[in-house]
């Protein structure tokens, strides 16, 4: 079996030391057969866009052409009329996925020390440039302060052109994850002018550009970061194109595990790391299947490797009503949205704006299209489900394992130390809930529910569903019959002083509307009836059994 290149992107690394590797050149293929000048290709992190712009590199670079024409050897791109292309051009491949930066300041130095870097591969062109050519190579290869940082990409492409008398293939991996740290830590306006200059002068009338391929994880254009460019196309998790060669097919991964003798692990890999929609292509996460390969364990890779501060960010400014929306994606529903891909960082607190987010960071996938822009959504695999749960806690009811033990005192039945754990969690946290006299039932309701997210592997949570002789607020039904199950209703006063009353209410309307009358028919014996009455920060509950 080939070891697995866990983190290893670079795809001659990868050839040359004999990893495991899934070819993906048809995607060369399709680049050079799509004639469209600039590429703007927009995947989750962790799905194989760096990979495949290293690949793209090792296949156009006029340097070392004879070597890397090895390294195509036995895979599809071999066979192609496109490999007639192999070693032709010279090629800038720019990454931008590490430059992040909590100030401006830093984020500039990040910026010069980056083109330094990139300068430093071509400084055989000095001795080609005249004069004034030279200051300015050098200016920006000694990362000076004051050097003309925004030009950089199209000088540089000047110069290769004139050098090799032979146009430039520019890859710029990466794009918006300075523009994305920016927003997160306050300073994107301020750095907004520096990126719509480069790329506008990189990508727009560059006489030196044959082509440029742009990934990232979101297209952002009404901040106008792309502006006037009419030569983009954009291939968006919501398009057909490429959409193969960012994850895993169905047919990749069977065969993977057939390889590494687990073909009969499927079912559970499925389960946990399939469900994305990317133009119609059903296809994994690569990241995670790869790890799993590695280690022959079932846990949440992907979203473990990243803070996820964007997502965070977003959620802790949404309203109550996103919470609202996602709580039926908890209970694995399907929500239809209408996913404004225009994205603009000035208005990611509306909600097609944040439906847009989560859906092209990968955290909720299209099931169909149902009108233009408009799409249904879910939660695609349990790894996600993982990071919901797990988030959602941590950001707005607490630390993980303090919050374990307040669930297991409701599993067990004691209310009591339950009640005076709730009541420190309602005092303490500063999530978006809106605890204030104004809040109705729904905001309880949500955010008990988000609580009963870390139940689900021994739950089925159950939320605003007909039963006996209405619609109850909550179910949790056991998948161990034997264990207890759970009926709770909500209430709202205006007071604090209706508590008691309407938590009895609350009670009295579990027993005379019957709604345990699904869970008994399903064999659960042990039932636990939950009032609930809440205003502001203050709450009571009751219970019977």
């Amino acid at each position: 079996m080939k070891p697995i290149g866990i983190g290893i992107d670079d795809f001659g690394t990868i050839i040359k030391e004999n990893c495991f590797y899934i070819d993906k050149t048809k995607f060369i293929e399709e680049v050079e057969e799509n004639k469209t000048q600039v590429q703007l290709i927009t995947r989750p992190r962790r799905f194989g866009k760096t990979l495949n712009m290293s690949m793209l590199k090792y296949f156009y670079n006029i340097e070392n052409r004879e070597e890397n024409r090895k390294l195509f050897s036995n895979l599809y791109i071999e066979n192609s009329q496109i490999f007639l292309e192999q070693g032709k051009y010279p090629v800038i491949f720019l990454s931008f996925k590490d430059i992040k930066a909590e100030n401006l300041d830093s984020m500039y130095s990040e910026l010069r020390r980056n083109f330094s870097e990139l300068f430093d591969n071509y400084k055989f062109l000095r001795k080609n440039l005249d004069e004034r050519a030279i200051e300015i190579f050098d200016s920006i290869w000694k990362e000076k302060i004051g050097a003309n940082y925004s030009n950089s990409l199209k000088f540089l492409c000047k110069c290769l052109y004139e050098y090799y008398n032979q146009e430039v293939i520019l890859l710029i991996d990466e794009y918006d994850t300075p523009i994305i740290s920016a927003y997160e830590y306050g300073y994107y306006d301020k750095i907004k002018t520096f990126f719509t200059t480069m790329y506008g002068s990189a990508l727009k009338g560059n006489l030196s550009l044959k082509k440029a391929v742009v990934t990232g994880i979101m297209r952002i254009s009404k901040e106008n970061i792309f502006s006037g460019l009419n030569n983009i196309k954009v291939n968006s998790i919501l398009e057909s194109s490429f959409s193969q060669y960012f994850g895993l097919t169905e047919e990749e991964v069977e065969q993977s595990l057939r390889d590494y003798g687990i073909e009969y692990k499927l079912e559970e890999i499925q389960t946990w790391y399939n469900g994305y929609n990317f133009g119609g292509t059903r296809v994994y996460n690569p990241f995670s299947i790869t790890s799993y390969l590695d280690s022959k364990k079932i846990m949440p890779y992907w979203v473990n490797t990243s803070s996820n501060t964007l997502i965070n960010k977003i959620l802790k400014e949404a309203n109550n009503s996103i919470f609202k929306e996602l709580s039926k994606l908890f209970q694995g529903g399907v929500i239809e949205k209408t996913i404004d891909i225009y994205s603009n960082f000035n208005e990611l607190r509306n909600t097609e704006q944040i439906w847009y987010l989560l859906t092209n960071a990968g955290y909720l996938t299209p099931v169909k299209e149902i009108d233009y822009d408009k799409y249904s959504l879910k939660i695609p695999n349990e790894e996600v489900h993982y990071f919901f749960e797990r988030d959602f806690i941590k950001s707005f009811l607490g630390g993980r394992d303090d919050f374990d033990s307040v669930l297991r005192y409701f599993l067990d039945g004691d209310f009591e130390n339950f009640s005076y754990e709730l009541e420190k969690i309602l005092l303490t946290n500063v999530s978006c809930f809106d605890f204030s006299a104004n809040a109705d039932e729904g905001y309880y309701h949500v955010f008990i529910l988000g609580m009963m997210l870390g139940l689900r592997r021994e739950y089925y949570v159950r939320s605003n569903k007909e039963a006996g002789r209405g619609r109850f607020d909550l179910v949790l039904e056991p998948k161990d019959k034997r264990k207890n199950g759970f009926v709770i209703e909500f209430k709202a006063p205006n007071s604090e002083k209706s508590l008691e009353k309407e938590s009895e209410e609350a009670l009295s309307q579990i027993i005379k509307n019957r709604y345990d009358v699904e869970l008994r028919e399903r064999g659960i014996e042990n039932i636990y009836y939950v009032g609930m009455a809440f205003y502001k920060r203050d709450f009571k509950l009751v219970w019977k059994k």
